[in-house]
């Protein structure tokens, strides 16, 4: 869940406004007459593969490092991303060619800064988005965070045999999801993305999972929007490290609140 640093959602967030700061399909598979699971076989699956829910909610932060590529652009940086309990998420990449860029979200205020537009205070979908990827547990897919969670076909997606679900989370946003049908992995999903300038088709394809402690975690995020086509590598996770203040609002973005 990239939904999702720390969790899958933390690594769609980061893809997600890296993309946009810089540039302001499946088919049905063969195996598609096969019954469908019902959203709670789906979510155990899904919890299972990952390490289970008391791994999970063991954890109190994550930081992950590792790189941040526009591959058709030949641009690249590095990425640090740190989230921790209840929904607190920070971003920095340093891109090649454009310079530091930065976000984050303190459980109330979503901000970003950038070389092209400077700093910002997220408000409306952006700010509802924005505090979705931050949460840690949205992982987990409890009744706090999804409001419904229909599968709905199976249908090939980035090539594998997934579970098409519907998705609803209680702040009203709505997307498809996909599921391995064979290990329960989260593979990405389909649906739009808020952005200055309005609601943008986004596909995002998480793959290459890879043992971390007693959890498993995408190491590959790739994420198409706006007809460009974005990737991050993760190499290193850390579990509980990231400094309490590690999510203090910068001076600007207080300035601006001011």
């Amino acid at each position: 869940m990239l939904r999702r640093s720390s969790t899958h959602r933390s690594f769609v967030l980061a893809a997600a406004l890296v993309s946009l700061s810089v540039f302001a399909s499946g088919q049905t598979s063969a195996s598609a007459q096969a019954p469908l699971p019902t959203g709670k076989q789906v979510i155990a699956s899904h919890l299972e593969a990952i390490g289970g829910t008391e791994a999970w909610k063991a954890i109190k932060s994550m930081r992950a490092t590792g790189t941040f590529s526009l591959p058709a652009q030949a641009m690249s940086g590095t990425l640090d991303l740190m989230s921790a309990r209840p929904a607190l998420m920070r971003l920095r990449v340093e891109l090649a060619g454009v310079g530091k860029i930065e976000s984050g979200y303190n459980g109330k205020v979503g901000w970003t800064i950038d070389p092209i537009s400077g700093p910002a205070v997220l408000a409306g979908r952006e700010l509802t988005e924005m505090a979705d990827d931050s949460s840690f547990d949205g992982v987990l897919y409890g009744p706090e965070f999804i409001k419904e969670f229909v599968p709905v076909s199976r249908e090939d997606f980035a090539r594998t045999p997934a579970i098409k679900v519907k998705v609803t989370l209680q702040s009203g946003t709505e997307q498809f999801e996909y599921f391995d049908a064979a290990t329960g992995l989260y593979l990405g999903f389909e649906g739009t993305r808020a952005t200055p300038m309005g609601n943008v088709p986004t596909t995002e394809i998480l793959s290459n999972y890879k043992p971390f402690g007693k959890v498993k975690l995408p190491t590959t995020i790739r994420q198409r929007a706006l007809g460009f086509e974005t990737e991050i590598s993760i190499a290193a996770v850390e579990f509980d490290t990231v400094p309490a203040d590690a999510f203090d609002l910068p001076p600007v973005i207080k300035a601006l609140i001011k």
